[in-house]
């Protein structure tokens, strides 16, 4: 990075850390409802132990890191919210990342990868943040809000950051972006944030699917375009910024291409 860049990584890494204080401050009853929730969908192979997580792993990264992706998961399953991780992706799913990462793009998914998701609020599988409104009580409306805002702040972070490393950002998982989704107010907040923006913002916003059960892998088997000769022409643009291979670049193309097209279906530009 360079020396703006990593000014600006810091200051967003510090607003990152105190939104996730803040959230903690203000919904102390959170970690008692996840518990509860834990207990009614039978999960008895952890305990909730950091309600609102804070991706650890940012802390590891210096002005001598050179990020290519901002890449966005869902929310801190169960893995992630662990005292011993508190880190974002160390799940079966980073394993499936980091590996794609490294066989696909010849990159080191932990040092030049920098993972956010759509909300820090823990819960042991994403549906189950419906789960968890559902049985908030009283508490639906305020832990209705406490989702929203982290979802629109981890939009705002996502976009930033963007905006000065010049990567792309990758969001992993589309399918609660839409209307009635669970993170319809992360996708309202890109759309909002990325109308106005140039071009080069809004073509470098990719859509994916998850990493998880493969889902990921399938999706670039069965999508992976037939490139003509003007679009192979942009393979040496993508050398020059990404620092990788023909092969790698070639991959990047087909990302560049799935990607935007799920980001034109899914959230409309």
């Amino acid at each position: 990075m360079n020396e703006q860049g990593y000014r600006d990584f810091v200051l967003i890494r510090e607003e990152f850390r105190d939104l996730v204080f803040r959230m903690g401050k203000r919904a102390p009853w959170l970690g008692e409802l996840q518990d509860r929730l834990r207990i009614a969908c039978g999960y008895d192979d952890y305990r909730v132990e950091t309600p609102v997580v804070f991706n650890g792993e940012l802390d590891l990264t210096d002005r001598n890191a050179e990020p290519r992706f901002i890449l966005v998961a869902d929310n801190p399953g169960k893995k992630e919210q662990l005292s011993v991780n508190r880190r974002y992706l160390v799940g079966q799913s980073g394993k499936l990342a980091t590996g794609w990462f490294s066989r696909e793009l010849g990159m080191d998914f932990r040092r030049q990868v920098i993972i956010l998701n759509k909300t820090p609020i823990h819960t042991p599988k994403t549906a189950e943040l419906r789960s968890l409104l559902a049985i908030a009580g009283e508490r639906r409306t305020e832990l209705s809000d406490l989702l929203e805002e982290s979802q629109r702040k981890m939009a705002g972070f996502a976009f930033r950051l963007q905006s000065s490393l010049c990567c792309p950002i990758w969001i992993s998982g589309y399918g609660e972006l839409g209307a009635r989704g669970l993170f319809r107010a992360y996708s309202d907040e890109l759309t909002k944030l990325f109308s106005p923006a140039p071009g080069w913002q809004r073509e470098n916003l990719w859509l994916f699917r998850h990493f998880s059960m493969n889902q990921f892998a399938i999706e670039m088997k069965k999508k992976t375009p037939m490139r003509n000769s003007a679009e192979d022409g942009q393979i040496g643009s993508d050398q020059e910024i990404m620092g990788c291979d023909s092969r790698s670049s070639r991959m990047l193309m087909n990302l560049r291409a799935i990607g935007s097209e799920n980001r034109v279906r899914i959230l409309g530009f």
